[in-house]
């Protein structure tokens, strides 16, 4: 008898242990979901405001692209022989003159018809030497002139050297007195900055595509297509990472082959410096490609 009263009572028990257990998982299971809500709304807050400030970036660059053509084109415009013969007196300085504002032109991406010599480049065509060392590369394929801007001391005394587009033209003919550079490794050097720079252009087009994608993606509810596009969107920036820090690396190491072991002995900070940031810059790219791949790859 005894024992058949205490099966109720474990009965409740039991029953009462299997509610709190249920309990228990169900709250977990909330804050699991809310957790997952909370992480989706982070991660499109954050890309929403990176693809905000790269749109702002491209329009800002576009309007002052258009405002410095507009500028120009007021100007009296000059051909090539008009500008050469109109600024320069010597014939060999005129050549050389017109043969750099076709560099800058296809450079700037823009028509340079109205420049002229005392034009500042980084002020008044927004050149942004600093962060256009590609201007040098071209004007080294052009000229067949070496400018040591891997270097980075060398490549600070050029941007101070180098403030107006008469001082470009009197740089780019000191460098051609100079003689020629020697010619081991010329083709490595252009192909790796012909990969950089296909890598490069392609950023814009994969942040753009995929923040377009993840917006339709958003628009119709398919969750699908919101995560494609945030791939994407990431893609680019591992794009960026490692193109940046494989091209640095890459210009560190001609650098380091070019230069005694006595004056890299003598200044080790800089390329300590530099050598930190490309790996930095590759190892960046690598884990946002890496959770890319991870991304695609894991079971659904």
């Amino acid at each position: 008898m005894t024992r058949r009263r205490n099966i109720p009572v474990l009965r409740t028990k039991y029953y009462g242990w299997l509610a709190q257990y249920v309990s228990a998982s169900h709250a977990k299971e909330q804050a699991s979901v809310k957790r997952h809500e909370n992480s989706e709304l982070t991660f499109f807050i954050f890309f929403g405001a990176v693809s905000a400030f790269i749109i702002t970036m491209l329009l800002r660059d576009r309007r002052r692209k258009k405002r410095t053509v507009t500028s120009l084109n007021a100007r009296t415009r000059h051909d090539d022989a008009q500008f050469g013969r109109g600024f320069f007196a010597d014939p060999k300085r005129a050549d050389v003159a017109v043969r750099v504002r076709r560099v800058l032109s296809q450079n700037l991406k823009m028509p340079l018809d109205g420049l002229t010599p005392s034009d500042r480049l980084d002020d008044d065509l927004h050149a942004e030497l600093p962060v256009n060392p590609h201007l040098f590369w071209e004007l080294e394929a052009e000229f067949g002139i070496k400018t040591g801007i891997e270097d980075w001391e060398t490549f600070k005394t050029t941007l101070e050297r180098v403030v107006t587009f008469q001082d470009l033209v009197e740089y780019v003919e000191s460098k051609i007195a100079e003689g020629p550079p020697p010619a081991a490794g010329e083709d490595e050097n252009e192909k790796s900055s012909r990969v950089y720079e296909f890598a490069i252009r392609s950023i814009p087009i994969l942040c753009i595509g995929g923040f377009l994608i993840a917006v339709v993606g958003i628009i119709v509810q398919k969750k699908a297509l919101m995560n494609l596009g945030g791939l994407i969107f990431l893609s680019g920036f591992a794009v960026w990472g490692l193109a940046n820090g494989g091209e640095m690396l890459w210009n560190l190491i001609q650098a380091v082959r070019q230069t005694s072991t006595k004056k890299i002995a003598s200044r080790p900070l800089p390329l300590i410096l530099l050598t930190c940031l490309a790996l930095f810059l590759l190892w960046m790219g690598g884990m946002v490609f890496w959770g890319i791949l991870k991304n695609v790859l894991k079971p659904k």
